[in-house]
Protein backbone atom coordinates (compact mmCIF):
# COMPACT_ATOMS: atom_id res chain seq x y z
CA UNK A 1 0.00 0.00 0.00
CA UNK A 2 1.44 3.34 -1.09
CA UNK A 3 -1.34 5.57 0.24
CA UNK A 4 -4.76 4.82 1.68
CA UNK A 5 -7.49 7.09 2.95
CA UNK A 6 -11.21 7.56 2.26
CA UNK A 7 -10.50 8.74 -1.33
CA UNK A 8 -7.68 6.48 -2.53
CA UNK A 9 -6.24 3.02 -1.91
CA UNK A 10 -3.15 3.02 -4.12
CA UNK A 11 -1.10 -0.16 -4.09
CA UNK A 12 2.17 -0.98 -5.81
CA UNK A 13 2.45 -4.38 -7.45
CA UNK A 14 4.43 -6.13 -10.16
CA UNK A 15 2.85 -6.46 -13.61
CA UNK A 16 4.20 -8.98 -16.11
CA UNK A 17 2.99 -8.33 -19.65
CA UNK A 18 2.19 -11.22 -22.04
CA UNK A 19 5.49 -10.66 -23.87
CA UNK A 20 7.43 -11.10 -20.63
CA UNK A 21 8.20 -7.45 -19.86
CA UNK A 22 7.88 -6.66 -16.15
CA UNK A 23 6.69 -3.29 -14.85
CA UNK A 24 7.51 -2.72 -11.21
CA UNK A 25 6.16 -0.94 -9.45
CA UNK A 26 2.80 -0.93 -11.21
CA UNK A 27 0.25 1.19 -9.34
CA UNK A 28 -3.38 0.13 -9.02
CA UNK A 29 -6.10 2.10 -7.24
CA UNK A 30 -8.46 -0.20 -5.32
CA UNK A 31 -11.80 1.61 -5.26
CA UNK A 32 -15.35 0.41 -4.57
CA UNK A 33 -17.83 -0.15 -7.37
CA UNK A 34 -20.27 2.67 -8.00
CA UNK A 35 -23.81 2.97 -9.31
CA UNK A 36 -24.90 5.17 -12.23
CA UNK A 37 -28.61 5.76 -12.81
CA UNK A 38 -30.46 6.84 -15.95
CA UNK A 39 -33.67 8.07 -14.30
CA UNK A 40 -36.71 8.78 -16.47
CA UNK A 41 -40.02 10.27 -15.35
CA UNK A 42 -43.42 9.12 -16.68
CA UNK A 43 -43.30 12.25 -18.89
CA UNK A 44 -40.03 10.93 -20.45
CA UNK A 45 -37.86 13.57 -18.79
CA UNK A 46 -34.36 12.51 -17.78
CA UNK A 47 -33.15 13.40 -14.27
CA UNK A 48 -29.58 14.69 -14.32
CA UNK A 49 -27.34 16.67 -12.00
CA UNK A 50 -24.83 19.46 -12.40
CA UNK A 51 -21.80 19.36 -10.14
CA UNK A 52 -18.25 20.61 -9.96
CA UNK A 53 -15.56 18.04 -10.77
CA UNK A 54 -12.13 19.06 -9.61
CA UNK A 55 -10.25 16.68 -11.91
CA UNK A 56 -11.41 18.61 -14.97
CA UNK A 57 -11.94 21.84 -12.98
CA UNK A 58 -15.47 22.55 -14.18
CA UNK A 59 -19.13 21.88 -13.59
CA UNK A 60 -20.35 18.82 -15.48
CA UNK A 61 -23.80 17.59 -16.44
CA UNK A 62 -24.04 14.02 -15.17
CA UNK A 63 -26.34 11.23 -14.14
CA UNK A 64 -27.02 10.55 -10.47
CA UNK A 65 -24.21 8.28 -9.28
CA UNK A 66 -22.23 7.26 -6.25
CA UNK A 67 -20.31 4.56 -4.41
CA UNK A 68 -21.94 1.28 -3.54
CA UNK A 69 -21.46 0.64 0.17
CA UNK A 70 -19.54 -2.46 1.31
CA UNK A 71 -21.96 -5.41 1.33
CA UNK A 72 -24.72 -3.40 -0.38
CA UNK A 73 -26.55 -4.90 -3.34
CA UNK A 74 -25.69 -2.74 -6.41
CA UNK A 75 -29.39 -2.29 -7.26
CA UNK A 76 -30.07 -1.04 -3.73
CA UNK A 77 -27.07 1.28 -4.02
CA UNK A 78 -28.42 2.69 -7.28
CA UNK A 79 -31.84 3.35 -5.72
CA UNK A 80 -30.22 4.93 -2.64
CA UNK A 81 -27.92 7.20 -4.67
CA UNK A 82 -30.81 8.34 -6.89
CA UNK A 83 -32.91 9.24 -3.83
CA UNK A 84 -30.07 10.89 -1.90
CA UNK A 85 -28.74 13.00 -4.78
CA UNK A 86 -32.01 14.00 -6.41
CA UNK A 87 -34.93 13.25 -4.09
CA UNK A 88 -36.41 11.07 -6.85
CA UNK A 89 -37.51 7.50 -6.30
CA UNK A 90 -37.60 4.83 -8.99
CA UNK A 91 -40.87 3.11 -9.86
CA UNK A 92 -38.78 0.38 -11.50
CA UNK A 93 -35.06 -0.30 -11.66
CA UNK A 94 -33.54 -2.33 -14.50
CA UNK A 95 -29.89 -3.39 -14.76
CA UNK A 96 -28.21 -2.04 -17.90
CA UNK A 97 -24.60 -3.23 -17.63
CA UNK A 98 -21.45 -3.40 -15.56
CA UNK A 99 -18.45 -1.59 -17.06
CA UNK A 100 -14.84 -0.92 -16.07
CA UNK A 101 -14.23 2.83 -16.43
CA UNK A 102 -10.44 2.57 -16.10
CA UNK A 103 -9.37 -1.07 -16.30
CA UNK A 104 -5.70 -0.20 -16.81
CA UNK A 105 -5.07 0.86 -13.23
CA UNK A 106 -8.30 0.88 -11.22
CA UNK A 107 -10.32 -2.00 -9.75
CA UNK A 108 -13.77 -0.39 -9.65
CA UNK A 109 -16.72 -1.14 -11.90
CA UNK A 110 -19.71 1.05 -12.70
CA UNK A 111 -23.03 -0.74 -12.18
CA UNK A 112 -25.48 1.04 -14.49
CA UNK A 113 -29.27 1.03 -14.12
CA UNK A 114 -32.35 2.42 -15.84
CA UNK A 115 -34.88 3.83 -13.37
CA UNK A 116 -38.35 4.06 -14.86
CA UNK A 117 -41.38 6.01 -13.67
CA UNK A 118 -39.29 8.10 -11.30
CA UNK A 119 -41.07 10.61 -9.13
CA UNK A 120 -40.06 13.29 -6.65
CA UNK A 121 -40.38 11.69 -3.21
CA UNK A 122 -38.12 13.60 -0.81
CA UNK A 123 -35.68 16.48 -0.50
CA UNK A 124 -32.05 15.86 -1.45
CA UNK A 125 -29.95 14.22 1.26
CA UNK A 126 -26.42 15.12 0.19
CA UNK A 127 -23.11 14.18 1.81
CA UNK A 128 -21.09 17.09 3.18
CA UNK A 129 -18.77 16.86 0.15
CA UNK A 130 -21.62 17.09 -2.37
CA UNK A 131 -23.12 20.23 -3.90
CA UNK A 132 -25.24 19.51 -6.93
CA UNK A 133 -28.19 20.89 -8.82
CA UNK A 134 -30.94 18.58 -10.07
CA UNK A 135 -31.93 19.14 -13.71
CA UNK A 136 -34.86 17.61 -15.63
CA UNK A 137 -34.28 17.43 -19.38
CA UNK A 138 -36.42 16.35 -22.30
CA UNK A 139 -35.12 13.22 -24.05
CA UNK A 140 -34.44 15.19 -27.25
CA UNK A 141 -32.30 17.66 -25.28
CA UNK A 142 -30.25 14.80 -23.81
CA UNK A 143 -29.74 13.36 -27.30
CA UNK A 144 -28.57 16.76 -28.56
CA UNK A 145 -26.19 17.17 -25.61
CA UNK A 146 -24.73 13.70 -26.24
CA UNK A 147 -24.15 14.55 -29.90
CA UNK A 148 -22.53 17.88 -29.04
CA UNK A 149 -20.32 16.65 -26.18
CA UNK A 150 -22.45 18.20 -23.45
CA UNK A 151 -22.15 15.05 -21.32
CA UNK A 152 -18.49 14.29 -20.63
CA UNK A 153 -18.39 11.47 -18.08
CA UNK A 154 -17.65 8.42 -20.24
CA UNK A 155 -19.65 5.90 -18.21
CA UNK A 156 -22.62 8.28 -18.12
CA UNK A 157 -22.48 8.66 -21.90
CA UNK A 158 -22.45 4.87 -22.31
CA UNK A 159 -25.37 4.43 -19.91
CA UNK A 160 -27.45 7.07 -21.71
CA UNK A 161 -26.82 5.49 -25.11
CA UNK A 162 -27.65 2.02 -23.78
CA UNK A 163 -30.86 3.25 -22.13
CA UNK A 164 -31.90 4.92 -25.40
CA UNK A 165 -31.77 1.50 -27.11
CA UNK A 166 -34.47 0.11 -24.81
Amino acid sequence: TVIKDSWIDMRASTCQLPGGMVIAPFYVNHLPDFAVVVAVTPEHRVIMVRQYRHGVEKVLLELPAGCIEAGEDPKDGAARELLEETGYKAGSLEFLFKIAPNASNCTSYAQCYLAGNTFLAAPQNLDETEALEVVELEGEEVTRLLREGGVEQAVHVAALYRAAEL
